[in-house]
């Protein structure tokens, strides 16, 4: 019998962190536009930024449900040294290193980096990884290796990271 309620104690628990009670914070939109990138839903919730990318199914479950159970949370990593929130590390690490015009992409550990818009970018989306492609390991922001279809791009990048 103790077993069940623990079971019961841990599912209440998860129900209240899943589904936030009334008069619980909402996000303020007005604030999050000032985080706002391209590809990313951002919300201001209590001096934290939520980042989740805009079509996923993790979206979705977020905004149907509210704060997930799993999270990951990097405190003064964003803009203005604010922290940031979100589902995985590698969303949170897409969102930092996105600049403008410009969409990036973290695959075991290293950064995909397409120009916003780009064939290079609907190839890769549709069907991975390009044949013909630039690395350049450790030059990206804290080191991160950088991969590109064409040098350029990783050129015009790093610029405007300056």
């Amino acid at each position: 019998m103790p077993h069940l309620r623990l079971v019961a104690l841990v599912a209440a628990a998860v129900l209240v962190v899943a589904n936030p009670p009334a008069g619980a914070a909402q996000p303020d939109a007005a604030a999050a536009e000032k985080y706002a990138k391209p590809g990313f839903y951002v919300a201001l919730e209590d001096g934290r930024l939520w980042v989740l990318r805009e079509g996923s199914e993790e979206l979705a479950q977020f905004l149907e449900h509210g704060e997930p159970a799993k999270q990951v949370v990097r405190p003064a990593a964003g803009p203005d040294g604010i922290t940031l929130k979100s589902v995985d590390a590698e969303t949170l690490s897409e969102y930092v290193l996105t600049r403008p015009g410009f969409w990036v992409k973290m695959e075991e550990g290293r950064l995909w980096v397409f120009r916003e818009g780009s064939e290079e970018l609907t190839q890769f989306l549709e069907h991975g990884e390009p044949a013909k492609q630039v690395v350049r390991p450790g030059a990206g922001p804290d080191g991160i290796t950088l991969k590109a279809a064409d040098a350029e791009v990783l050129d015009a990048y790093l610029a405007a990271g300056k």
